[in-house]
């Protein structure tokens, strides 16, 4: 009988993983309010604790409408992304 390998041990520490967060609220008024910003990064910084990811950077893009992907902080993560 042979016995197949394992596709991971126990012993071996999973890679960690990292991730972005890109932070957006769609118009100035928002922005200037905090309506919206600091509840996604809130959200997002918990969902990555959970899974256990580093997160690596934050792009925050105050009111910015997404019609329109010439947003600096967007190109930033594309950038850092590719």
């Amino acid at each position: 009988m042979t016995s197949l390998p394992l596709a991971s041990s126990p012993l071996q520490p999973l890679p960690s993983l990292r991730a972005a967060l890109y932070l957006r609220v769609s118009t100035g008024r928002q922005a200037e309010h905090d309506l919206s910003i600091p509840d996604q990064q809130r959200q997002t910084e918990n969902y990555c604790a959970a899974k256990g990811w580093e997160v690596a950077e934050v792009f925050i893009e105050p009111g910015a409408s997404a019609t329109d992907d010439r947003r600096p902080e967007f190109q930033k993560l594309m950038e850092v992304a590719s």
